[in-house]
């Protein structure tokens, strides 16, 4: 840790009539990371038994006591002197240079105090406070969380109360000691905070719950009118103000409080539907501007050639061009418009705030190429010539335009409204691995917590229940999978699931319904023999074209190259479809970078002509790495069940980081999944992440 141990905190707990709960209170002050800390307890004439507890717990600690840091000092009040005055009574016997409070009821999470001091550390500040949790009679989280701002100073505290005491921390070396007293009236600590930061101190705010506030059944209708007359009297008693400001202040308080627990929490409850409400409407938003800019190109340059008398060259009139009215121009519109969102969400242009704004817009790129180039053959087709070609590359260029800024702008929106979610990791894996994955997804993932799953079952259901947004269920047994996650679901809690070969098959299943009962259906070959003919019809044409266009190519590098390795043609033994050894071709030389690479492989077209191949699928292995990779996985062979493909699923999805057992299950869900639309899908990514590289 990167705090000194003599970094003494003395933690101030009031008790009166905690008997109930002071015991695990006091377990989660020893079970805290910091270890340099005095736990300062002091009784207001409690006569329910807390103090036997107490003295109980003591003799326990001091008697397994291994940290010299750690020290659980108990102090009585003769007597009953409420609140203000016992934490006073504590803070007078802090020996600690931070100060912290705790109320007897209150739980810290285990990191607590280390979490505060490194962000105080961090930020150089003297005063800070966290988020925290709601909790039950048992503290057990309620799912409910309360976020705090960065900062808060004198005037932002006078209108909102977000400073839980049982968060705060206080550096007393920046802060005078006599400052921390409270005074002995309605809300006292809300007071002492005002006292602080009417000084000039900033505090920070650190906003993550790392306290849970237990409220028993009984207290959750808490008196408002009580409320709102103490928060009257802070105002005009201590804080001075007139009564227009103290109005003023008031109403400011009582909307945030009102706002916070009527607005916020509706707002929770339906956070995924008005999420997805806000993409559709901003991804709906960007296709309308593109289909502005295509508009005024219609009325301005292609609709005036098309309803034009045409002549031919030779000056034979063919006849009237095409009129249309007002219908027949939406119709026209709303036809690019269909066309253009076809394409964007197959490229996943449509994912604004789920992927990062440089792959929207390079997505959104591939999504108006390919529907301007569409619409620009369709619109010859309807003058029965070809129309110029200016005013749709200059379409192109002011929707590339307006794509980019408004990728962005909507993702700032996005931000803006939905910040990222706050994740817990179960893993049986590598959890480091799994953290960098998520991690590198900051917009999207906030990571608090990973747990291995050694820590028990029961002990991740509890942190299940926390405030966290989502839970990332990674590499575990199938019985512990599936309990967590029945568990999560039961809860009504986001899962993210990494899947394995077992979960891909089934994901991929038919559901049948013969008879009174659910029943899956897992085909022992996914693929429809129309699907394949198709494909093979695909294949043949698509080869055919290439082999033709790079044709001159070819025979330049065997005139340039004749008799040296670049200029020869080398043979591959590789492993096909259901394992048969197959002879791939590609040219020799060296590959210096991509496009070389490209260049020798330009052969296997031949090989996608005669059969061997196809455009789609799994990659291409030879047949000694496909011999290492069975002794070490014998599901490697799943992915022999089609053909070897140019372009596959993995080459699309996967980055350098990703493991080989990761693009084996991609491979996997590609075969489950095997469609035409599927293959056209990934031939626009495959030109997006051309075109992005």
């Amino acid at each position: 840790m990167a705090v000194s141990a003599s970094e003494l905190v003395s933690i101030i707990v009031p008790v009166y009539n905690a008997a109930e709960y002071i015991d695990a209170t006091i377990n989660s002050v020893i079970e805290q990371t910091y270890t340099s800390w005095e736990l300062i307890l002091v009784d207001d004439c409690s006569n329910d038994g807390s103090d036997e507890i107490i003295s109980k717990i003591i003799s326990e600690f001091e008697s397994e006591q291994k940290n010299e840091d750690q020290s659980i000092i108990f102090l009585k009040n003769k007597e009953n002197s409420g609140a203000a005055k016992t934490r006073n009574n504590g803070i007078d016997a802090a020996r600690g240079r931070f100060i912290a409070f705790l109320d007897a009821d209150d739980i810290w999470h285990p990191d607590k105090l280390q979490n505060e001091i490194l962000f105080m550390q961090k930020h150089d500040a003297s005063f800070v406070f966290s988020g925290y949790e709601f909790g039950d009679e048992n503290a057990v989280p309620t799912g409910k969380v309360v976020h705090v701002p960065k900062k808060l100073d004198y005037n932002a505290a006078l209108s909102r109360t977000v400073i839980f005491t049982s968060t705060v921390l206080i550096d007393t070396d920046k802060i005078d000691k006599e400052l921390c007293h409270m005074p002995e009236i309605g809300s006292e600590d809300t007071a002492t905070w005002w006292n602080i930061l009417g000084s000039g101190v900033i505090a920070y705010g650190l906003d993550q719950a790392l306290v849970t506030y237990r409220r028993p059944a009984k207290s959750l209708s808490s008196d408002k009118n009580t409320a709102v007359k103490r928060i009257w009297n802070l105002y005009r008693n201590h804080a001075g103000l007139t009564p227009i400001s103290a109005s003023i202040y008031l109403f400011l308080w009582a909307f945030r409080a009102t706002y916070r627990r009527v607005v916020t929490d509706t707002f929770q409850n339906h956070l995924e539907s008005v999420r997805r409400f806000t993409v559709v409407q901003l991804s709906t938003l960007g296709l309308l501007i593109n289909t502005i800019i295509y508009a005024y190109t219609w009325f301005e340059s292609y609709y005036p050639a098309i309803s034009a008398i045409r002549i031919s060259q030779d000056g034979y009139v063919f006849g009237a061009g095409l009129k249309l009215y007002f219908k027949g121009h939406i119709l026209i519109l709303f036809i690019y418009f269909a066309l253009l969102l076809f394409c964007s969400k197959q490229v996943g242009a449509t994912k604004t705030g789920y992927f990062k704004p440089i792959n929207i817009f390079a997505s959104e790129t591939t999504a108006i190429i390919v529907t301007n180039a569409i619409t620009y053959f369709q619109l010859s087709l309807m003058r029965n010539w070809l129309l110029p070609v200016r005013p749709i590359l200059k379409t192109v260029f002011w929707q590339f335009i307006a794509a980019l800024i408004w990728s962005f702008v909507a993702d700032a929106i996005f931000r803006r409204v939905f910040p990222p979610s706050e994740t817990l990791i179960i893993s049986d894996g590598d959890l480091a691995s799994l953290w960098e994955k998520f991690d590198s997804r900051k917009d999207r993932f906030n990571i608090l917590k990973t747990m291995n799953l050694t820590s028990g079952i029961e002990q991740i259901k509890k942190e299940c229940l926390r405030w966290y947004g989502s839970i990332v269920v990674g590499e575990m047994d199938s019985v512990s999978k599936n309990e967590i996650v029945d568990f999560c679901y039961r809860h009504y809690i986001r899962v993210y699931i990494l899947p394995d070969i077992q979960d891909i098959i089934l994901q991929a299943s038919d559901q049948m319904n013969l008879f009174d009962a659910p029943m899956l259906e897992i085909k022992e070959y996914s693929v429809r023999w129309d699907t394949r003919c198709i494909v093979r019809l695909m294949d043949s044409l698509l080869s055919g074209i290439m082999i033709v266009l790079v044709f001159p190519l070819w025979i330049s590098r065997f005139v340039f190259s004749k008799g040296t390795e670049k200029g020869s043609i080398i043979k591959t033994q590789c492993v096909g479809k259901d394992e048969k050894v197959i002879e791939l071709h590609s040219f020799g030389g060296k590959e210096k970078n991509k496009l070389s690479h490209v260049n020798n492989r330009l052969p296997v077209l031949f090989d996608v002509f005669i059969g061997k191949m196809s455009i789609f699928g799994p990659k291409a292995v030879t047949v000694h790495d496909a011999e290492i990779s069975k002794k070490h996985n014998i599901k490697y062979s799943y992915r022999f069940r089609v053909k070897p493909g140019i372009i596959s699923y993995a080459d699309v999805y996967s980055t350098e980081k990703t493991s080989d057992m990761d693009k084996l299950k991609m491979d996997i869900y590609y075969i489950q999944n095997y469609s035409i639309s599927l293959n056209l899908k990934l031939l626009l990514l495959y030109v997006k992440k051309v075109m992005n590289t």
